[in-house]
């Protein structure tokens, strides 16, 4: 397992099938927070529950630039994203449960509903409620960045005529 913030990283590394996975980096001596610890513990479980350590291996950073949602899962990549805000919060394992799922339900049936069945049996099997969409109220997400449009002249019937010239 990769875990990376703006300059973090942590590796988990499995020295033999069976063993159980080490941690290195500082993330997870809480020199990067709690939370780091909190997804690297939550990442150690899962490989358990799931009983699949290619877990381990799934890479899982935060961005602040993460605005519309808590989590998103880059299967193909197996990579997942959080929102910084996120880290501080008593619902981070459920979510990084929600996004690892999606990725090792990709990995086990390839492309299928992002919340269906598969999905649905791999979040239940971990020990949480599969939900889709959640509104925590122990944190707020950044407010969503706006494109600004540039704004136009209006075209001039003069303006018009030369540009057909």
């Amino acid at each position: 397992m990769t875990l990376s913030g703006p300059t973090r990283r942590v590796a988990a590394r499995v020295a033999e099938p069976g063993a159980e996975p080490t941690t290195e980096g500082t993330a997870c001596d809480g020199a990067a927070g709690p939370g780091h610890a909190r997804i690297a513990g939550e990442l150690r479980r899962l490989a358990r529950v799931y009983d699949d350590e290619r877990v381990l291996s799934i890479s899982v950073r935060t961005s602040r630039r993460l605005t519309a949602s808590l989590g998103r899962a880059h299967l193909s990549r197996g990579e997942v994203v959080l929102t910084e805000a996120l880290l501080e919060s008593r619902h981070l394992e459920e979510v990084v449960t929600h996004e690892i799922a999606h990725v090792v339900a990709f990995w086990r049936h390839g492309r299928i509903r992002p919340h269906g069945a598969a999905w649905k049996e791999l979040v239940r099997v971990a020990g949480h409620t599969p939900i889709v969409s959640m509104a925590p109220l122990d944190f707020r997400l950044p407010p969503r960045r706006r494109r600004r449009r540039r704004a136009r002249r209006p075209v001039t019937l003069t303006g018009f005529l030369r540009s057909l010239l």
